[in-house]
């Protein structure tokens, strides 16, 4: 069995820290496992490249793995067992980098949503008309957790889905007025599995994994993160207490 593994990548450069944990992934027991990096213009392109490249090479199993985040070393097996439990599309929480101000959320929040259960399904006419319709994941309910909207910095299935959708399997969508781009190009693949692939699309709550981004420190900062005083809390990358030997 062939397992695709990779990120679609735009960037030359990728994270320290991204990279640390790639180098340091198990494979699971009898699969032969092969990274891809995913190229091209866009976000769209370089899904799409990536999956091309893993059905070249003729995987079993593709999972995206994003260059900005750090996964558990053990992720590969235990997506790989959660196939093999039956679960058909399997993603993680991945922190939300920063706030997106017209949904319920709290800042760096895992992600992921539902339709509200008990709701017609159909008409959906898409989140921005039908967003009462939808709620956002609380990964509290369980350690698997159905859901039909997550994104890509996680996210194994099946090759032979991709037979089952129309190309171009991912797209960008432009909002004509402004020229700019709409991140969802990987929701929009994820909510097309259901509709076109007939799969069933699961969260992993079990599996934590970090977002990396830099961002500006101003003085409020200070305050954010008070429990760091205390030795041996938050980040020792950032925050070291111990003299340097």
């Amino acid at each position: 069995m062939k397992l695709a593994v990779g990120p679609a990548w735009g960037s030359p450069f990728i994270w320290t820290a991204a990279v640390k944990a790639m180098l340091n992934m198990a494979h699971p027991s009898g699969w032969d496992v092969r990274w891809f990096f995913g190229e091209g213009w866009c976000p769209a392109r370089r899904h799409t490249d990536l999956c091309e490249k893993a059905l070249a090479w003729g995987a079993d199993l593709i999972c995206f793995a994003g260059a900005d985040q750090v996964h558990p070393p053990d992720m590969l097996p235990r997506l790989v067992e959660r196939h093999r439990q039956g679960y058909e599309v399997v993603g993680a929480l991945v922190p939300a980098r920063g706030y997106i101000e017209w949904m319920t959320m709290r800042p760096f929040q895992p992600m992921a949503w539902r339709l509200k259960r008990g709701l017609p399904a159909y008409p959906f006419r898409g989140y921005s008309l039908d967003k009462d319709k939808v709620e956002i994941i609380d990964p509290a309910e369980g350690e698997m957790i159905q859901v039909n909207w997550i994104g890509s910095g996680v996210l194994s299935f099946p090759t032979v889905l991709l037979s089952y959708l129309k190309k171009p399997w991912f797209f960008e969508t432009i909002q004509r007025e402004t020229y700019t781009r709409y991140a969802n190009q990987d929701v929009n693949f994820v909510w097309r599995l259901q509709e076109e692939a007939d799969a069933k699309v699961w969260v992993d709550t079990t599996l934590r994994v970090t977002h990396l981004h830099p961002f500006e420190i101003d003085e409020t900062f200070q305050t954010r993160f008070d429990d760091w005083k205390t030795p041996g809390v938050g980040d020792p990358d950032i925050a070291k207490f111990a003299p340097v030997k």
